[in-house]
């Protein structure tokens, strides 16, 4: 480093030559000075290079680099730059996140190779988020935050609120009878398009059977029941002969008698009648006399009672059978009896009308169609041809989040249709 300590005196003689206490004075300051580091431009050599230790260097004018400086990690701080500007006319490449508190103005300009934000869930909404755009991976799809939650962005088209649900069912209306439909919505102000179509009253409630009869044929024949656990049960219960005393020794009954004289073998003869000869015991008649005496008893006993108990029957396995006689022969019975269940078949619905959770919303059908009626009992009825078309019935009533009922009524007697009803929700 060139180092030139000025000076404002010259050489030579004279008084202009000679250095004073002032002159040196104002000499070493200058010296002071340049020592100190307010180097001047004029005191640096070309090609010479300075470190600075704790001294802030004040650039004055605009300095030009061959090549980009290079700073260390904390070379110049944010809280040191009034404004962050990118490089002019050049690509700026940012390795690391960058955050910008005030946001980003793409001036209406492409955001080339953008991706959303990627979560592995949706985090807890919050008004800070509204507006914020977030892919989750948990069921792959994009959300965004509205005023209250985050709205699934899958559909895109004329709906709000969320997913959009479709329904489509068939029913009938007729007679002061109604159908009804159900359907869903989801937020506070949800979108909810609906189309119905009339179609001719279903033929399978007329029958085309002609009167006929039903043939039975039977014989005589009977009904055998059989109980192979049958018994009756016998009670006799304590059974006695009360208190009658009987003898029951042994006693003999002796017979005697008189015999007249005679021994007790003897014979007696008479008179053969017609002969001559004659009896030998001449005229003595005698008498013979029995007589039974009985003996008596040498003892006597009673006879105490006895508890016969219970005593059952054999197990035998009784049947009964009933003798059912059916008439033989054929038994001709009525069937059904042929025509319609009304005068006049129903076929096309005459001015239905339309309520929503019990909302009579049928002047907004009318509205939106250019209808008179909902159908006029012809089959010519726009109603029964085309049907409504699309009619956005988010206006007609105030939906809360959850089921809703699509009710129409037939209110004509002798008029019915069957329906076509296709709804969609957001």
């Amino acid at each position: 480093m060139l180092l030139v300590i000025p000076n404002a005196f010259a050489n030579g003689t004279g008084e202009a030559n000679i250095i004073d206490a002032p002159k040196m004075n104002a000499n070493f300051d200058q010296v002071e000075t340049v020592l100190n580091g307010n180097v001047e431009k004029d005191n640096i050599k070309p090609g010479s290079a300075i470190a600075l230790l704790d001294t802030h260097l004040h650039i004055s004018a605009n300095w030009q680099f061959d090549s980009n400086p290079t700073f260390n990690a904390g070379g110049i701080a944010d809280a040191a730059l009034t404004a962050n500007i990118p490089k002019k006319d050049a690509a700026n490449i940012f390795s690391a996140l960058q955050k910008f508190s005030a946001g980003v103005d793409m001036d209406l300009q492409q955001a080339l190779k953008f991706l959303a934000e990627k979560v592995a869930s949706l985090p807890t909404w919050d008004i800070s988020y509204k507006g914020r755009i977030l892919y989750n991976n948990g069921d792959n799809k994009f959300y965004g935050a509205n005023d209250s939650t985050w709205v699934d962005l899958g559909y895109v088209g004329g709906y709000t609120g969320g997913a959009v649900r479709s329904y489509s069912g068939t029913g009938i209306a007729d007679d002061g009878d109604q159908f009804k439909f159900w359907f869903k919505t989801e937020g506070a102000s949800p979108v909810v398009k609906i189309t119905i179509k009339g179609e001719p009253f279903p033929k399978r409630f007329y029958t085309e059977l002609a009167y006929h009869t039903h043939v039975f044929t039977g014989t005589n024949h009977n009904h055998a029941i059989t109980d192979p656990t049958h018994r009756h049960s016998v009670v006799l219960g304590s059974h006695g002969h009360g208190s009658t005393q009987y003898a029951i020794s042994t006693h003999t009954h002796g017979v005697s008698g008189n015999t007249g004289g005679r021994t007790l073998s003897h014979c007696h003869w008479g008179v053969v009648v017609g002969s001559s000869a004659t009896d030998d015991f001449g005229p003595d008649t005698h008498t013979h006399t029995v007589s039974i005496t009985s003996g008596s008893a040498s003892a006597s006993q009673a006879i105490p009672s006895e508890n016969l108990g219970t005593t059952y029957s054999a197990y035998v396995a009784t049947g009964i059978t009933v003798d059912n006689a059916i008439a033989a022969g054929t038994n001709a019975y009525a069937g059904i009896n042929a025509g319609t269940l009304s005068s006049v078949q129903k076929l096309y619905g005459k001015s239905l009308t339309i309520k929503i959770d019990g909302t009579n919303v049928t002047s907004n059908v009318l509205s939106a169609t250019g209808w008179a009626v909902i159908g006029d009992g012809t089959d010519s009825h726009a109603f029964q041809t085309t049907g409504s078309g699309e009619m956005t019935a988010s206006a007609w009533k105030t939906y809360t989040a959850g089921f809703h009922t699509l009710e129409i009524i037939e209110p004509e007697s002798g008029y019915g249709c069957s329906l076509l009803v296709h709804i969609e929700t957001s």
